[in-house]
């Protein structure tokens, strides 16, 4: 069994660095924890890229990161479809949060999509959730648990 000894940590190629820093930090409210510029010839050696990147660290209250990072040459687009589960491989982030209604008011004062008709949604008895588009069209699910101990009771 695989056994972690730090909160889990996403990377998400990204384009516009920027951009990313200023949603994930400003409209969600992590913290920008480092930004890294990595050689060619690391990045190539430890199989990212051959031309070298930039990553940024971003961590949310609970100690999970995200990690943004931008390769130095421009990488490929790609197309996720019009449904979050429309395409093999698909990724969607999900958060699971005090207060819904107040993370999705700070998230529709941004351009960012909202994909759940109504904005939330009660998907069943006690759990509510939005499904969001980050700026560059990543999947992100809030959730939030009327009794989060009959989700995860490991964590009382």
């Amino acid at each position: 069994m695989l056994k972690m000894i730090a909160p889990f940590e996403m990377g998400i190629c990204v384009d516009d660095l920027e951009n990313m820093i200023a949603f994930y930090g400003d409209v969600l409210g992590f913290k920008l924890i480092s930004k890294i510029d990595v050689p060619a010839d690391k990045s190539y050696e430890a199989g990212f890229t051959s031309g070298g990147y930039t990553i940024v660290r971003m961590q949310t209250n609970y100690g999970e990161r995200i990690k943004l990072v931008r390769p130095m040459t421009s990488a490929n687009p790609r197309t996720s479809g019009k449904e979050v589960l429309s395409k093999k491989g698909n990724v969607f982030l999900t958060f699971i949060v005090e207060d819904l209604k107040h993370t999705i008011s700070r998230i529709k004062n941004t351009d960012a999509p909202i994909r759940t008709q109504g904005s939330i949604m009660e998907v069943r008895d006690g759990v509510f959730l939005s499904i969001i588009d980050d700026p560059e069209g990543n999947h992100l699910e809030f959730v939030e648990y009327s009794d989060i101990t009959n989700y995860r009771p490991d964590l009382v």
